[in-house]
C-alpha cells in the first residue's frame, strides 16, 4: 500500500472510528458461529431481502418508512391474538387485525423492565452494556442513556430518515440524554415514567386516578409535596432547549395516551408529504395500574389495565388507518411488542400473563411477550413463525430494512441480530435460537433453542441449577436436570463462558448515577396522634 492510500485510510479511520462495514459489526460468539454455519443461505437470503426493498424503494421513490409502537407491561395473554383480549374483558380488535394480516411472533422476549428494555431497542445492547439496566427514577443524575452510545435514531438520520419520538421516554431526563440529544429530529416526551405523575408536588388525596382503584401508591409516607419535582410533559426539536408544555397531573395522565396518538398522527400526516423517510417512535404508558381516560372505563373487567388497553388498541387502530388513508402503508414497516411482562403490584388492575412471573423477572412472564410485524404486500399475512427475536434485533433489523448496516457501530458488542430475513421471507429464516436474559447486571438465564437454564433457581436447596424444555413446560413448572440437563448443559455453559470472556474485551458501561440532595425532608408531616372518640376509662 502506497504512502498516500495508507494516509487516507487512516483519516477515514479517524474520523469515522465508530463505524464501519456490516460484516465488522461485533456480536457475540455464538452468533458468529451460527453465522459460519448458515452464511450460504444467509447470503442467499441477503440478496432475495435486497432484491425486494430495491423493488419498493424504485415503486415509492425512498426508502421505507418505520413506525415502532411500544406498549407497556401488556402480558403475553393480554392480546385476543395470544389468548386474551374479549377473555380478559378487555377487546383489542385493531391488534387482533394486525396480527391476522401480518407476523404474530410466538417467541418474542424484551429485557425484565421498562428502562432496559427501551434502552435495549435504541442500542441494540443489552442493558447490563450500555449501562440502563435499572428502572430511572425521579432525582436520578447519571443513570439515562449515555451520550456515547449510538441509537437507532443517529443510525436513521445518517442515512436521510427524519426521526420522532412521542410519549414515554424513561431513559433519561437529564441534558445530553432527552430524545433529541440522541438523534431525534423533533420528540415531545414525558420526562419520566408517567405513573410518577401521581406521585407529584400537585398531588392530592381527591384526584380521580382512573375510577377503579385506590390511591395504592399515594398511600406511602409523605405521598403529597413529593421531594422531587418530576417534571412534565416536554417538547422540542433538534438544538432546541426542551419546555415543558404540560405540568403532571391525573387529569392529563388519565387522557395523554390519546394525546400522544394524536401527535404521531400530526407527525405522520406532516412528514407523508415529504421526499424524505421517516422513523417514528409511539411509546404509550398504558398498561399501569392506575390511570384510565373517562371514554375507555366501561370495559367489561372494569379495571384500570382494562380500560388502558382498550384505548391503546383503539389508538394503535387510528394510526394505522391513518398509514392506510394516506396511501402509504405498503411503504411502511409497523412493529408494535410491549416492553416486559405485567406489573402485578396492585392486581386486578395491571397486566396479565399466564406465563409464571412477571415484570422484574428473567421467569417467562417476565420477558417473553407479544409482538406484531405489519407491511401490507411485503411481509405474508397470518404468520406465526416460532423463530427467536429478541428486543435488541430490532435496532438490527431497522438498520438492515433502512440500507444503514455500515452505520452500526464496530468499537463495542452489538446484541441485536439482523432479522429481516425472517420478517420479509418468513418462518425457519430467524437467525437467533438463544438468548441471554440479564436481571439488571446479572445473568440469571441462558435459553437455546427449547431449552432454558435457569441460573437462580426457585429452590437453590434442592437445585443447583434449573433446565426446561419450554415445548414441554412453558410454564416452567417441573425442572429435569436429569433429562434436559446433561445434555444441553454442557453446550449452554460453554456459550457462556464464551459470552463473559468477550466482556474483558468490550467491558461493559459502568453507569454513574447519584440522586440529588431532598431540597426538604422526605416526610415533612409530623407524626400524626390518633385521638380516639371513644375511650373506656377505668
Amino acid at each position: 500500500m502506497n504512502k498516500f492510500l495508507f494516509s487516507l485510510l487512516l483519516t477515514l479511520l479517524i474520523a469515522f472510528p465508530k463505524y464501519a462495514q456490516a460484516g465488522n459489526v461485533v456480536h457475540d460468539p455464538e452468533f458468529v458461529r451460527m453465522q459460519k454455519e448458515f452464511s450460504r443461505q444467509w447470503d442467499a437470503d441477503n440478496k432475495r431481502v435486497r432484491s425486494e426493498l430495491a423493488t419498493l424503494q424504485k415503486r415509492f421513490g425512498k426508502k421505507p418508512n418505520i413506525v415502532f409502537i411500544l406498549a407497556d407491561d401488556v402480558g403475553y395473554t393480554e392480546l385476543g391474538s395470544y389468548g386474551g383480549g374479549k377473555l380478559r374483558g378487555a377487546p383489542t380488535p385493531n391488534l387482533d387485525k394486525l396480527a391476522r394480516q401480518g407476523i404474530r411472533l410466538l417467541n418474542f422476549y424484551s429485557e425484565v423492565e421498562c428502562s432496559p428494555s427501551r434502552a435495549a431497542f435504541m442500542t441494540g445492547r443489552h442493558p447490563v452494556r450500555n449501562g440502563v439496566y435499572n428502572i430511572t427514577l425521579p432525582g436520578q443524575v447519571g443513570g439515562g442513556l449515555h451520550p456515547d452510545e449510538v441509537t437507532i435514531a443517529e443510525v436513521l438520520s445518517n442515512v436521510g430518515y427524519y426521526t420522532g419520538h412521542f410519549g414515554k421516554w424513561h431513559i433519561g431526563g437529564e441534558e445530553g440524554e432527552y430524545p433529541t440529544d440522541q438523534g431525534f429530529d423533533e420528540a415531545e416526551w414525558s420526562e419520566g415514567n408517567p405513573p410518577w405523575w401521581v406521585n407529584n408536588k400537585n398531588a392530592k388525596a381527591t384526584d380521580d386516578i382512573g375510577g377503579f382503584t385506590n390511591r395504592v401508591l399515594l398511600n406511602s409516607p409523605g405521598p403529597e409535596n413529593f421531594p422531587y419535582d418530576t417534571g412534565g410533559v416536554m417538547r422540542a426539536k433538534k438544538g432546541e432547549k426542551p419546555k415543558i408544555v404540560y405540568e403532571y397531573s391525573m387529569e392529563k395522565y388519565n387522557t395523554y395516551d390519546s394525546e400522544v396518538a394524536d401527535r404521531v398522527i400530526d407527525f405522520i400526516q406532516r412528514r407523508a408529504k415529504t421526499n424524505q423517510p421517516f422513523f417514528v417512535n409511539y411509546w404509550g404508558k398504558g398498561n399501569h395500574f392506575w390511570g384510565a381516560h373517562p371514554d375507555f372505563r366501561d370495559t367489561p373487567a372494569q379495571t384500570n389495565t382494562s380500560a388502558q388497553m382498550v384505548e391503546h388498541d383503539y389508538n394503535t387502530g387510528r394510526v394505522i388507518k391513518t398509514l392506510k388513508d394516506l396511501g402509504i402503508a405498503e411503504n411502511t414497516l409497523v412493529i408494535w411488542a410491549s416492553d416486559n411482562g405485567p406489573m402485578y403490584t396492585a392486581h386486578p388492575h395491571g397486566g396479565y400473563s399466564l406465563l409464571p412471573g412477571g415484570k422484574g423477572e428473567t421467569k417467562e412472564g417476565g420477558i417473553h411477550v407479544p409482538a406484531i410485524v405489519w407491511w401490507p404486500d411485503m411481509i405474508e399475512a397470518d404468520q406465526d413463525p416460532l423463530d427467536i427475536v429478541q428486543i435488541t434485533d430490532l435496532f438490527t433489523t431497522i438498520a438492515s430494512i433502512a440500507g444503514a448496516m455500515d452505520r452500526i457501530p464496530t468499537d463495542r458488542v452489538i446484541d441485536g441480530v439482523d432479522q429481516s430475513g425472517l420478517f420479509l421471507l418468513g418462518e425457519g429464516k430467524g437467525r437467533r435460537d438463544y438468548v441471554f436474559h440479564y436481571n439488571r447486571d446479572h445473568l440469571e438465564a441462558v435459553r437455546k433453542d427449547q431449552i432454558k437454564l435457569n441460573l437462580k433457581p426457585t429452590n437453590p436447596g434442592f437445585h443447583f441449577y434449573e433446565v426446561y424444555n419450554l415445548y414441554h413446560d412453558p410454564a416452567e413448572r417441573f425442572p429435569n436436570e436429569l433429562q434436559n440437563g446433561l445434555w444441553a448443559g454442557p453446550g449452554i455453559t460453554k456459550m457462556i463462558q464464551e459470552h463473559m470472556l468477550q466482556v474483558q474485551k468490550y467491558p461493559h458501561r459502568e453507569p454513574k448515577s447519584y440522586y440529588r440532595d431532598f431540597d426538604r425532608s422526605f416526610d415533612p408531616e409530623r407524626t400524626p396522634v390518633y385521638q380516639p372518640k371513644k375511650r373506656v376509662h377505668w
